[in-house]
């Protein structure tokens, strides 16, 4: 409902959200610029020179790639590597990096050199620009009346390559997060906290052509890609993508085995969720079967995806998504009941462990399982007790310490458990990622001081959904005001199957109808209302199970008190008083966090973008 008159509400409503659209889509702006930005320095200071010992090998990679090729860049043996022994590069490096900046040299050589005029819009904002920096903000670009175009060195484009890739680990890092908690605020806001947080920075500035550098912008895809292809049954195709993601890391960098575990432990915590479906099973199986297929063809990698112990955990959870995919074929095929199914499955699982523990048996004594690497092996036991003296002796494989944390993830860690805390309303499948993430990243790192490289992402997720939260909050007053559908109790019918684009399947019964609201349902009836994640009701399963759990909860609740419920979070979105309220708590807020001057030149600008607008539309 509107509480102004449609013909006023209307423009106002379409100014506002257009507003607020061009508002979000600067800040995104600029946070890619700060990712940017804030990485030049030490370029600025030094210019376009390497840093450190392996930066410098990667550079020298490069360059050996860029002058010789592929084929001979995988068959080189350097002897100026750990001389006097020398090194095979093929077999002992991740080449995923050094492929990067050669095919952005291949790809800048075919450029002209040419030099462009700035358009007349860009330039018209460099008064504004110039005020922002005298009032103290940071990250302000240099508007220059021309540009330049001109092909790059390798040295220069390995120099650029960490600033290039921490806005793009920014932006699918802000992607993640909107996935996760479905809000452009959350999105914008995990985009500009990890634009800046020290725990990726670090590894990320110009000159430090390491692995992590590109790395992180893989991983944040490749999970993104990942929630993505689970957030419905119909979003499968996207694991094909997520596997081809999954390759880049791979070739980028030797932490691929994390992302591969995180996934897979992720589509076990599906099926034991109830969350197991078609769409699932197909975005699963192609990841795994293209993120392997490619992986087996980087020469560092080989066939260790099928071999090493680190490895077999995401290998068991494709056989046995296999076989629950057959388990539901019969079950549709034979129409099988709750309890049918529920034994039909329970001998299948049993005949994949029965057959795997004979295959194991029969593999183990010919040494076909590789062992623990040592790295890995540190993470489960002490630093001190690897058996490597050189991972040992490292000081970046010791645990972490709290300061550590500080320092590195600074004020965001303060209000990443506000950010998980905030999804648990709304529990999709990227919560159960964020959860699990969150969890793994903080156990790992704390067993070994250069994995707090991992948190960054993840810390910067959630605190992003906390801050995108909170402008949320601050915004849906506004929205109400001008018109913004508010909260109804809910009715009967099948209105979340609709909004997934799933409806519960005939099968010549009445359709469960769904009890008024899921608090306050029955003991003795199951909501089978499909949720987004859901693609039909599968009986005898763990969503059985957890639904029953549920119901028998829920019933506890008092109607009174569900009632009392139902009717404040309607009148605080209905009620002209309520939602006056909250716009004036909204502008108190906005005032305290905003500059008193600042606040004043937005009101300003604003007030003669709506002149300008009237303007046009009324001349």
């Amino acid at each position: 409902m509107s509480f102004l008159p449609a013909v006023i509400a209307w423009p106002l409503r379409v100014i506002f959200i257009s507003a607020l659209v061009a508002l979000q889509c600067l800040l995104l702006l600029w946070f890619l610029y700060a990712a940017y930005d804030i990485r030049l320095h030490p370029i600025k200071d030094f210019g376009y020179i390497i840093h450190e010992f392996d930066p410098w090998f990667n550079y020298r990679a490069a360059e050996y790639l860029a002058e010789h090729g592929l084929y001979k860049f995988l068959h080189w043996y350097d002897y100026m590597s750990w001389y006097p022994l020398g090194r095979p590069i093929g077999t002992t490096i991740f080449p995923g990096m050094q492929m990067t900046a050669v095919a952005i040299w291949e790809a800048m050589k075919m450029l002209p050199t040419t030099t462009i005029q700035m358009p007349w819009y860009l330039l018209a904002l460099r008064p504004a620009v110039s005020v922002l920096k005298r009032w103290g903000f940071m990250f302000m670009p240099n508007i220059k009346k021309t540009m330049d175009i001109a092909p790059m060195s390798v040295n220069d484009i390995c120099c650029m390559i960490p600033p290039w890739f921490g806005s793009y680990a920014s932006l699918f890092t802000g992607l993640l997060a909107y996935e996760i908690s479905r809000s452009v605020n959350a999105g914008l806001m995990a985009t500009g906290i990890m634009a800046i947080i020290p725990a990726h920075l670090m590894r990320s500035v110009g000159g430090e052509f390491d692995n992590e550098a590109v790395a992180v912008t893989a991983i944040s895809m490749t999970f993104w890609l990942w929630l993505l292809s689970v957030r419905t049954p119909k979003w499968w195709p996207v694991g094909i993508l997520a596997g081809i993601s999954y390759v880049y890391m791979v070739a980028a960098w030797g932490g691929y085995i994390f992302v591969l575990n995180m996934i897979g432990l992720h589509a076990a915590m599906l099926v034991g969720l109830g969350r197991f479906n078609t769409g699932v099973h197909k975005a699963y199986t192609l990841f795994f079967l293209i993120g392997t297929a490619g992986a087996m063809q980087i020469p560092v990698v080989g066939t260790t995806p099928i071999r090493s112990l680190e490895q077999m955990g995401p290998l068991l959870v494709f056989f046995g998504y296999q076989v629950l995919a057959f388990c539901d074929y019969q079950r549709r095929k034979h129409n099988m009941g709750a309890l049918e199914f529920a034994k039909f499955r329970a001998q299948m699982i049993l005949l994949l462990a029965a057959v795997l523990v004979g295959i194991v048996v029969m593999l183990y004594p010919t040494g076909y399982f590789g062992p623990l690497s040592s790295r890995i092996r540190g993470l489960f036991v002490k630093h001190t007790k690897t058996g490597n003296p050189l991972v040992d002796s490292v000081a970046e494989h010791q645990p972490a310490n709290p300061s550590m944390y500080a320092s590195y993830l600074n004020l965001p860690l303060d209000y990443a458990v506000l950010g998980g805390l905030v999804c648990l309303w709304n529990r999709n499948n990227g919560f159960w990622f964020l959860c699990l993430y969150g969890f793994i990243a903080q156990h790992f790192s704390g067993k070994m001081s250069r994995l707090v490289l991992i948190c960054g992402p993840i810390v910067s997720v959630a605190a992003g959904i906390w801050c995108g939260f909170l402008m949320d909050l601050l915004l849906e007053p506004f929205l109400l005001l001008l018109g913004k559908k508010g909260y109804t109790d809910p009715t009967e019918g099948d209105a979340k199957s609709s909004d997934s684009g799933k409806a519960a399947p005939s099968s010549g019964k009445a359709a469960p109808k769904k009890a008024a609201g899921k608090k306050g349902a029955s003991s003795g009836a199951i909501d089978w209302t499909l949720e987004e994640y859901e693609e039909d009701q599968r009986p005898g399963g763990a969503a059985q199970l957890l639904r029953i759990v549920q119901g028998q909860i829920y019933a506890q609740i008092p109607q009174a008190n569900l009632t009392t419920y139902r009717e404040t979070r309607k009148n605080l979105d209905t009620n002209p008083a309520f939602v006056l309220g909250r716009v004036g708590l909204s502008l108190v807020l906005i005032l305290y966090v905003c500059r008193l001057v600042l606040l004043l030149l937005l009101l300003l600008l604003y007030f003669l973008f709506l002149l300008l607008l009237l303007l046009y539309v009324c001349p």
